[in-house]
């Protein structure tokens, strides 16, 4: 696919490996390429490294990452971007990918990425690390919901300080809502209340009782089956109304943040429109023993990467990472993908 306006070339050289995304599967991929004395270059459409993790979430307590009992997301990013930028890749950010296409050069056939800054990178793989792609959270199905942005209505936690002290009601049953439960509690005003549609959460057993723990401690309060039916307040939020759906009964709880964790709309913007095929409506397929996609020397890994079985762990996008970083180093230099071990 090739965009309306044809990107400049970037008088930068050409690479062996591009990475599109700098979030964790990003960052493993550019240090596993790197250590197969690969060139790289990075292209994120954020202004620093560390992608979810340090946009949506960077104080989130993280217990599902191998070699980390507990690990808060901002320090997880730095230390992927520690081992993942110490071969030196050339990095680009605030530049969001446009277009792909194949062209020749000097007899050797390559991949032209096209960015929104104008710039054409060339290189002989590319390796697409980009989440879910362009994404924007679900929201409580209510009237006026985005008049209390930046009033007290929140879609992510940035910073544990700013709820000090407040009054907190989550809304959510997935591992976010559950792990910002455990996370708040430590600074948040008691009772943290949880408000749940279902009585069943999708989130790790493992939180979940903690969070019934924390519950009987008398510093939490799980409400389910339930929905918040009406904010209220002036300048900001000062309560909300919370209906119990199988009963009919509603209850109107205190509130100065509410914090909804309902996941995001998401989808894979320019990429979809690349001739790649598809796995669903919001990933790439790939062929999970090798992480390629259905085009030569463009791979995929991370959320985006899709194949049956799927496990959507940071753990396994970093697995996925080192798995297509080898594959493409291999397929460009015509070898095998078994790398050296890296310990000295």
């Amino acid at each position: 696919m090739t965009d309306r306006t044809q990107p400049r070339e970037n008088p930068s050289s050409v690479v062996d490996v591009t990475v599109l995304g700098a979030g964790p599967a990003g960052l493993a991929a550019a240090y596993y390429a790197g250590h197969r004395h690969a060139s790289v270059r990075i292209v994120e459409s954020l202004e620093e490294v560390g992608g979810q993790l340090v946009a949506l979430y960077p104080e989130k307590h993280m217990g599902d990452v191998a070699g980390f009992p507990s690990v808060v997301a901002h320090e997880l990013a730095s230390r992927l971007a520690e081992q993942g930028l110490q071969f030196q890749p050339e990095l680009r950010l605030a530049e969001e990918a446009v277009s792909m296409e194949v062209v020749e050069q000097d007899g050797e056939e390559l991949i032209r990425l096209g960015t929104s800054a104008g710039s054409g990178y060339l290189s002989r793989s590319l390796i697409v690390t980009t989440g879910h792609g362009a994404f924007s959270p679900r929201k409580l199905p209510l009237d006026g919901i985005d008049d209390w942005e930046g009033r007290g209505l929140h879609y992510a936690v940035r910073e544990k300080a700013e709820l000090a002290g407040k009054r907190c009601v989550i809304v959510g049953g997935g591992d976010s809502a559950l792990d910002w439960l455990l996370g708040l509690a430590d600074v948040a005003e008691p009772l943290i209340v949880l408000a749940h549609r279902r009585d069943r959460f999708r989130a790790l057993e493992s939180s979940l009782a903690k969070a019934r723990a924390l519950e009987h401690a008398g510093k939490a309060r799980i409400m389910t089956p339930c929905e918040v039916r009406e904010i209220h307040g002036d300048d900001r939020i000062e309560a909300v109304t919370i209906e119990n759906t199988s009963s009919g009964e509603t209850e109107r709880v205190p509130c100065d943040a509410l914090i909804t964790l309902l996941g995001f709309s998401s989808h894979l913007g320019a990429i979809a429109h690349w001739g790649l095929e598809h796995f669903g409506r919001r990933q790439l397929q790939v062929d999970p023993a090798t992480m390629r996609t259905s085009k030569p020397r463009i791979y995929a890994a991370g959320d985006v990467a899709g194949y049956d079985g799927k496990i959507t762990l940071i753990t396994i996008a970093l697995a996925e990472a080192a798995i297509a970083a080898n594959n493409a180093v291999a397929e460009i230099r015509h070898e095998k993908s078994q790398p050296e071990y890296s310990s000295q």
